[in-house]
């Protein structure tokens, strides 16, 4: 039988098989230690069946190295990744097939096609779904050390998670309110009621929100409906449906503030246990919801891995009044009419790359150096801005007569991604 062993702090990782990597690296980054599994060289291939783990890498910039996915896993900007089936029950030769180090999975994962990727040679490794944000923190460091290193990726887990964490304080900051307002999550777990309790990384996110969740002093998940009549809140996120016909039928409820105001949004708990890119979207949502007429700066956190994802936030919108409205309406029109953005999945408003950055949107950007002719290997279309990456981005520059530093910063993706952008002669 197959050894489990797991990670301290809460089982934030399982690990499923005891084999690591076959090789040997020549750095500080490997070999890596996990609990009593090492992983010897850098993982290149990995397939990933948790929707929450694949949140969370993607987050931290390591998406480009998913050359297979579960149905599960649905975002948009993970879609270019293969489907190898379901979280349950993968497609095994498939997983085969794409040359897999590792498989990213959950407790729902079949014993049987467990089994068969360990025989194959392929590392397991179970991931539980973080609960508070102390957990959460130790899984972006964990699985930036196992996607990238000892102390590369751990580093790059560590900036992302506290990028992640920069970025919603920034949000927050925004609306400036200085209103008081209270705010929960509930959801039906069999036919009892359960809210985002305190301590846990939902009662963070309600935070960042600048409302006070009103389960704030409710130490477990099942909450009473008295509770919440005492703490009448300003606002109710619900799940779904069935738990909204909940709350308008229950006599503790129905005399809310939030529900005689309207001030209800449905928010799937898909939306709200996703703790990587989604999270920002979800905040993004929630905060549209409580504050429509709110003025939204750039969000982008940037790290060494670039941006947590080109498709996390919003661009930046002012609404100081109908005529600049208006006109930023018909400026952005026109931008977008010159800019060949969309055909590549990029956003380049705010957004920086560099030397050893590695994620979609280097990739993105290798793509257009490629078909202008700034990269002429298309091998090295990778996601990893290394050395050749550099170089194109400095004969860009050059010819589109901005300053030689290899550094793609805002005005260089501006420039490379207009219509009519330098081609190498």
């Amino acid at each position: 039988m197959k050894k489990i062993v797991s990670i301290s702090l809460a089982s934030v990782l399982a690990v499923s098989a005891c084999a690591g990597l076959a090789g040997c690296s020549g750095d500080n980054n490997y070999p890596v230690s996990v609990a009593d599994v090492t992983i010897k060289t850098e993982p290149k291939n990995i397939v990933v069946l948790s929707d929450k783990t694949a949140d969370i890498i993607d987050c931290i910039g390591y998406s480009g190295k998913m050359v297979g996915r579960s149905d599960e896993v649905n975002q948009d900007f993970l879609s270019v990744a293969p489907s190898v089936g379901s979280a349950q029950s993968p497609d095994v030769d498939k997983i085969k097939f794409y040359s897999t180090d590792i498989v990213f999975a959950d407790d729902t994962l079949d014993a049987d096609v467990k089994t068969q990727l360990t025989d194959g040679g392929i590392l397991v490794l179970n991931v539980a779904s973080p609960e508070t944000t102390t957990e959460l923190e130790t899984a972006y460091i964990t699985l930036g050390k196992i996607l990238g290193g000892a102390v590369d990726g751990a580093k790059k887990g560590s900036d992302s998670y506290d990028k992640l964490i920069d970025t919603m304080k920034t949000m927050k900051n925004e609306n400036n309110n200085s209103v008081s307002k209270t705010i929960c999550y509930l959801y039906l777990d069999g036919d009892k009621l359960h809210t985002l309790h305190s301590g846990t990384y939902g009662d963070m996110l309600l935070g960042y929100t600048g409302a006070v969740n009103a389960a704030v002093n409710v130490s477990e998940s099942e909450i009473d409906t008295k509770v919440l009549k005492v703490a009448n809140p300003d606002y109710i996120l619900y799940a779904d449906d069935a738990t909204l016909d909940f709350i308008k039928n229950d006599e503790d409820l129905v005399g809310l503030k939030a529900i005689k105001n309207n001030k209800t949004l449905q928010v799937t708990k898909t939306e709200i246990e996703r703790m990587g890119t989604t999270s920002l979207q979800t905040l993004n949502k929630i905060m549209d919801f409580m504050y429509p007429d709110r003025v939204k700066e750039s969000t982008q956190p940037t790290t060494k891995a670039g941006t947590v994802s080109s498709a996390n936030v919003s661009e930046p919108v002012t609404q100081k009044s109908t005529t600049a409205t208006t006109a930023a309406q018909a400026a952005t029109k026109a931008n977008e009419s010159s800019s060949v953005e969309s055909k590549y999945n990029i956003k380049v408003s705010g957004l920086t790359l560099k030397l050893d950055d590695e994620n979609d949107n280097v990739k993105a950007m290798q793509q257009r150096l490629f078909d202008l002719g700034y990269i002429t290997d298309k091998g090295n279309v990778t996601g990893y801005y290394g050395e050749v990456t550099q170089k194109a981005v400095k004969e860009f520059q050059k010819a589109s007569g901005i300053s030689e530093s290899g550094t793609a910063d805002s005005k260089t993706l501006t420039a490379l991604f207009k219509s009519d952008a330098k081609a190498k002669s």
